[in-house]
């Protein structure tokens, strides 16, 4: 299902991105295994990338996506945490839309309940201010 849905994050259509976004995040949030297969399908780097670049309703999607992911397990969480996405959440905190500051607060909630050390405020804010000129 993973590699019918990865070609639907890039379609033409504008509706769609999100639409696959969203069923990979209902996918990943249902159990570990399939989380793990979204990690595995390499696909977790490119909702990083689309958190700063795309619009408000797929980085809704984008961050749902790697909150779904970090949810299951520790080791979830670090590959979420290793493909850059602490950041690219962090500076999702001051968008605009509730919907995505609600998604990204999800996603980096579930990271610090698995990951106590990445946790501390100084360990955010210090990351936060590395995206930031």
């Amino acid at each position: 299902v993973m590699s019918l849905l990865r070609p639907l994050l890039l379609d033409v259509v504008p509706t769609i991105q999100p639409m696959a976004a969203l069923a990979l995040s209902r996918l990943a949030n249902y159990n570990d295994e399939l989380a793990e297969a979204v990690v595995n399908g390499d696909i977790l780097p490119q909702f990083v990338y689309s958190l700063a670049k795309q619009y408000r309703f797929y980085k809704k999607a984008a961050a749902f996506v790697l909150w779904a992911v970090a949810k299951h397990s520790p080791e979830l969480a670090q590959a979420v945490v290793d493909c850059g996405a602490l950041d690219a959440l962090v500076v999702s905190l001051e968008e605009f839309d509730p919907g995505v500051k609600e998604a990204a607060a999800w996603a980096l909630g579930y990271i610090a309940r698995h990951n106590a050390h990445k946790s501390t405020p100084w360990a955010l804010c210090r990351n936060a201010h590395k995206s930031t000129p």
